[in-house]
Formats: structure tokens, C-alpha cells, sequence
């Protein structure tokens, strides 16, 4: 019995958003004993080296417009994730994966600053949903400071916004296999510079005078056989596999209804976290309801009312379909 191509579709992108709930406890065990740096050069290595050993005549064939689109994606890839891994060093997993999520939201403001692609209603109530559950996330319990790890991992939504809005500008333009590998490759040799030049700067010069991040990437990389899967698992599982599952899955639904199944993702990622982690995971009561604030403010953000009033009244009917390119982001 076959099933339902939409139906497969989105059991491949549930099961993406399981995958990449998966990431969030895995980083933050290597960062435990791994700079952020260094652990997302072995990542990204890996993975670049794999998709260069799978489209190999496609990097070296690729055009200059899309060597530049795959090096500008690649900046904001690896802006983003590095701001993520930096954050996941002083924040849960389970934090650090809600607030994340604000990143589907802010997408469509950061379309209209850079395509002038105006948002809709449903956006704006999105926006203030999710940013009222993002301010739960982030309020500390004790009424102290703001947690250092939510506020890295807060301006890592910024990059990843850019990033989704860009790919879908560049996706129409070039070979999905082609951009993909080509932004991965940036992203993976622009993170080794940066942990080589760290790594060498916390050598040359006195470290008393270096701020705390950069001490942190001269030091000894800890290997052990938990830390190899991770990275193996992280690598190629959660980098390469998922895009071609994530790929194949979004080319069958379309573009809204895959991100409200992208909403689970911090769903996923809590659920791994406490079973791995424990209860230092719980966000508490407030943090939950600002969680539940997120997700809703994703979904809403996605619903299409706007469009779908202006198609009907057009004459598009209630079948008609709002063709928007998006993009889910992991752990990420």
C-alpha cells in the first residue's frame, strides 16, 4: 500500500523537525567540554567534505553569482549557528531551541526590509504573540540579570531570518543541490579561519589581556567515544541526511504548511532535553507559557488569512494556494 504523497511529505518533515529537536541536548553535552568554534569546525568540515565528494562538478562548475549567493548564505549560516553554539554554553537546551523558534516569525519583516515583500495581518499577530512568549523565555526567574546564553541565542534569530529569506531568493535562482553545498563549504571554511585565528591569537598573546570566548577556544580538544558519535550523528545525520529528507518533504506540501509542522521542532527539542538532561530543562511554569506563546505565534504567523481574503475575492476560490518560498533552520 502507497502512501499519500502529502501524506509522506509530511511524515519526512516530522521527521526532520525530530532530527533536528535531537541537536539542541547533543550541543550543548559537546560544549560542555568543546568550544562553540571548534565544535562547529568539526561539523561543518565534515559535512562540506561530504556534499564536495557528492556534487563535486557542480561546486567546481558553479557560476560567480552563485559562488557570491553560497558565500553570503554561508556568512549567515555560520553567524548564526555560532552565535547559537556560543549561547547553548551559558543557556538550556531546552531555552536555547523556544528561543530559536522566534525566527519563523520575524522572517516576513526581514522580507519586507531586504524584497519589500509587505506582511500581512496574520504576521503582525505572530509577531506579538511569539515576542510576548519570547519575553516569558527570557525574563529570569530571580528577577536578576537576563541570562548572557538567551540574549547570544536571541541575536542568532537575526542571522537566521536573513538566512530563510535570502535561500528563498537564491533557491529560485540556482541548483538546490549546487546552493546548498555551496553555502555549507563557505560556512565550513569561514569557521575554520575563525577558530584558527582564535586558537592562534590565545597562543601569541598574553591571555590575562583576552576576553573569556577567546581563552576558551585555545584550549585542548577533549576527544572520547561519546563526543565522535555526537559529531558523526550531528554531521551527517543532522546536516547532510536532513537536507535531502527536508528537501524531498518540502518539494511534495507547500511552503506555510511545512513551517507550522517546522513549529514542532522546540517541541522535540524540550522533549530530548529533559529525557536526556533531566530536570535542569524545565522552562516552569512561565517559561512553558511563553513556549506555547512561540508556537502559536509561528503557526498564526503562517496561516495565509490575508492572501487567501484577497485570492477569494478575486475570484481565486477557497482551493487557492499562497506560493511563498520559506525554509526551515536546526539547531541548529
Amino acid at each position: 500500500m502507497r502512501l499519500k504523497p502529502n501524506l509522506a511529505a509530511d511524515g519526512a518533515l516530522v521527521l526532520t523537525t525530530v532530527v533536528w529537536g535531537s541537536t539542541f541536548f547533543m550541543a550543548k553535552d559537546i560544549l560542555a567540554r568543546w568550544s562553540p568554534l571548534s565544535y562547529m569546525t568539526l561539523r561543518f568540515v565534515v559535512a562540506a567534505l561530504i556534499l564536495f565528494a557528492l556534487f563535486h562538478r557542480r561546486l567546481l562548475g558553479a557560476t560567480r553569482e552563485a559562488r557570491r549567493a553560497g558565500a553570503i548564505l554561508g556568512a549567515l549560516m555560520g553567524a548564526g549557528f555560532a552565535l547559537q553554539a556560543a549561547g547553548q554554553v551559558y543557556t538550556t537546551a531546552s531555552k536555547s531551541a523556544f528561543i530559536t523558534g522566534l525566527t519563523t516569525p520575524l522572517v516576513p519583516f526581514v522580507a519586507y526590509a531586504l524584497l519589500r515583500a509587505r506582511p500581512g495581518v496574520e504576521n503582525l499577530i505572530g509577531v506579538v504573540l511569539a515576542t510576548v512568549g519570547g519575553l516569558l523565555i527570557l525574563a529570569p526567574r530571580d528577577g536578576g540579570a537576563i541570562n548572557l546564553g538567551d540574549l547570544l541565542t536571541l541575536a542568532s534569530t537575526a542571522a537566521f531570518a536573513f538566512h530563510i529569506t535570502l535561500l528563498s531568493v537564491y533557491a529560485r535562482r540556482f541548483d538546490a543541490a549546487q546552493i546548498t553545498s555551496l553555502q555549507l563549504v563557505s560556512t565550513a571554511a569561514l569557521v575554520v579561519v575563525a577558530w584558527l585565528a582564535l586558537r592562534a591569537c590565545a597562543l601569541v598573546f598574553d591571555g590575562g589581556a583576552l576576553p573569556e570566548f577567546v581563552m576558551r577556544e585555545s584550549a585542548p580538544l577533549v576527544w572520547d567515544a561519546r563526543i565522535v558519535w555526537q559529531l558523526v550523528y550531528l554531521s551527517i545525520v543532522a546536516t547532510v541526511a536532513v537536507f535531502f529528507l527536508w528537501t524531498w518533504g518540502q518539494a511534495r506540501t507547500s511552503a506555510a504548511h511545512a513551517a507550522v509542522i517546522f513549529s514542532l521542532e522546540p517541541v522535540f527539542a524540550n522533549a530530548f532535553a529533559v529525557a536526556f538532561r533531566g530536570g535542569q530543562e524545565w522552562l516552569g511554569a512561565r517559561g512553558y507559557a511563553g513556549a506555547g506563546l512561540v508556537l502559536a505565534g509561528v503557526i498564526v504567523s503562517e496561516l495565509r488569512w490575508t492572501e487567501r481574503r484577497r485570492r477569494r475575492a478575486e475570484g481565486g476560490g477557497l482551493g487557492a494556494e499562497y506560493p511563498r518560498e520559506s525554509a526551515g533552520e536546526a539547531d541548529d
